[in-house]
């Protein structure tokens, strides 16, 4: 019995025993606003090539300076149902989440399973946001801006997108 007792005040003294190494950095709970109009549009555009001598397209820099053609945007989105950004684990940065609304989010949906394979561009502001490939179709509204963003730089993006 005695032993059994050591084993639980053990692991009970473990337990509060915990490192913020490799773990959410201080400051890393989420800050979240939504329903919100959003102060910049969010337009989403088809990528077309990475480079163009046409100067009647819209050629944009990616994050990483890659210049992209894009084509007219398939939607724009105005409202979102929620905003925040996150620290990932799983790619040790923060991330920002963006829920569509439900009509947005359908489209959103259709025209990814569409377009697999293809890479769509996120640009707000005259400024490509992201442009992945699409892996699959995107259903559930939801879309994460990923990159090596610091809690500062991410809640600065927010910020843009939702003017606050």
């Amino acid at each position: 019995m005695r032993s059994l007792v050591v084993c639980v005040l053990a692991a009970l003294l473990l337990a509060g025993c915990t490192s913020r190494e490799g773990g959410v950095p201080e400051g890393g709970e989420p800050d979240t606003t939504g329903p919100v109009d959003l102060a910049v549009p969010i337009e989403l555009r088809p990528v077309l090539a990475t480079e163009s001598a046409d100067p009647a397209v819209l050629v944009l820099p990616s994050a990483d300076g890659e210049q992209l053609t894009l084509d007219e945007p398939i939607f724009t989105i105005d409202r979102l149902d929620k905003a925040e950004i996150r620290y990932e684990e799983t790619v040790l940065t923060w991330v920002l989440n963006l829920d569509l609304d439900e009509a947005d989010g359908k489209s959103f949906g259709d025209w990814t399973g569409d377009h697999v394979g293809e890479r769509l561009a996120m640009v707000a502001d005259d400024e490509v946001l992201m442009a992945p490939q699409i892996q699959d179709a995107i259903t559930g509204g939801e879309i994460q801006i990923t990159g090596r963003y610091t809690k500062d730089e991410a809640q600065a993006l927010l910020d843009k997108i939702t003017g606050k």
